[in-house]
């Protein structure tokens, strides 16, 4: 995987914002997001689904990743596989082993963001550290902007956007890219239940990620047992305002 430089770009005097979104009079029903196509994924979803929010960039960092699909609890583990030299299934079975040895996990989850660090540490050749605090700020962007990665737990909808579910959902994602606009800051991001790159606002990224604080009870009284950190998900080894930064060495 080649990293891509980033881009500024100037916005169009074509464009105007209405309702919440960036529309170019030009076109007549049909997106055209010209600055996307060098990213066929990218450029597939924001066509797909008109996002026209994005459709003026003025900043853009972005590091394809490939699909890696998890098979059980396994989205902390596809999600770091995602930015090894080896992103395969193969890969996945060696972190999970790994994990298992380490006391880490029982059947593949992680609930703690310090051991998905240290896991980080001891199998990919990036550094890695935590990042402690609400995740919608001028640091976390100028990481991302500067080439930084990150692995984040939110709570994930049916469609695997964020949302807010006390941390019932919690659903880790690979973080290698950011689009900044002149109205908002979004994250384009990949994990292991889709094959597509998915675009999230940072700040509904950072929300959804500062109130994981409860174990899904459906989980607690089920017959699969699971490794939680001392202090749950809200604790100070749990997922709460907390992320895995990973950059190149």
């Amino acid at each position: 995987m080649t990293e891509v430089d980033r881009l500024i770009l100037p916005l169009p005097t074509s464009q105007f914002f209405n309702h919440g979104k960036f529309y170019n009079p030009i076109t007549t029903g049909t997106m055209s997001v010209s600055w996307a196509i060098a990213y066929p994924d990218l450029h597939k979803i924001c066509e797909l689904y008109q996002m026209y929010e994005i459709l003026y960039p003025k900043q853009l960092k972005y590091m394809p990743l490939p699909p890696l699909l998890q098979d059980g609890p396994q989205c902390g583990l596809v999600s770091l596989a995602m930015f090894s030299d080896n992103p395969s299934r193969n890969m996945v079975e060696y972190l999970l082993k790994t994990a298992k040895e380490s006391g880490y996990t029982y059947n593949g989850e992680m609930f703690s963001a310090n051991n998905l660090c240290e896991l980080s540490k001891k199998c990919i050749k990036l550094h890695a550290s935590v990042y402690n605090g609400h995740l919608n700020n001028d640091y976390i962007k100028d990481f991302l902007l500067n080439g930084g990665f990150m692995l984040v737990a939110y709570d994930a909808d049916k469609n695997h956007s964020p949302c807010l579910n006390n941390g019932h959902k919690a659903h880790w994602a690979a973080v290698s890219g950011i689009i900044e606009t002149e109205e908002n800051v979004f994250v384009l991001a990949k994990h292991g239940k889709s094959k597509n790159v998915a675009i999230w606002n940072l700040k509904s990224l950072a929300n959804s990620n500062s109130q994981l604080k409860e174990f899904a009870p459906d989980r607690k009284y089920s017959n699969i047992k699971y490794c939680l950190p001392e202090g749950g998900l809200a604790g100070p080894n749990g997922l709460c305002n907390k992320a895995v930064l990973l950059k190149t060495l």
